[in-house]
């Protein structure tokens, strides 16, 4: 999975510390699968699921679901705009309202 993240949404990320991950999970429970994650939590550093692994992207750890490639075609845009992340590849916006939580553990 290629995850790039752009200089305003690493800027919006800024807060992110050394012992925490950047969580994107799907909503299964929709049916439109590529605007189900509608935010983006920040969680303390844990051990993954079966069905998660974690994409590195410089200094950010990103928690994905393994069938998030395919979701994606392999490729993610995280971009920060009017005060939301925006998620997007080369050929559409996937959702422009994403939020970002950070979750006490």
């Amino acid at each position: 999975m290629n995850i790039r993240v752009t200089p305003s949404a690493k800027e919006a990320l800024q807060n992110v510390e050394q012992n925490q991950m950047i969580q994107l999970s799907f909503d299964r429970g929709s049916c439109d699968i590529v605007n189900t994650i509608y935010e983006m939590k920040i969680i303390s550093k844990r051990s993954l699921q079966p069905y998660e692994k974690v994409v590195t992207v410089e200094d950010l750890e990103f928690i994905v679901d393994d069938d998030m490639e395919e979701v994606y075609d392999n490729e993610l845009v995280i971009d920060h705009a009017a005060g939301a992340f925006v998620f997007k590849n080369h050929n559409q916006i996937f959702n422009n309202r994403v939020g970002l939580r950070y979750i006490n553990s």
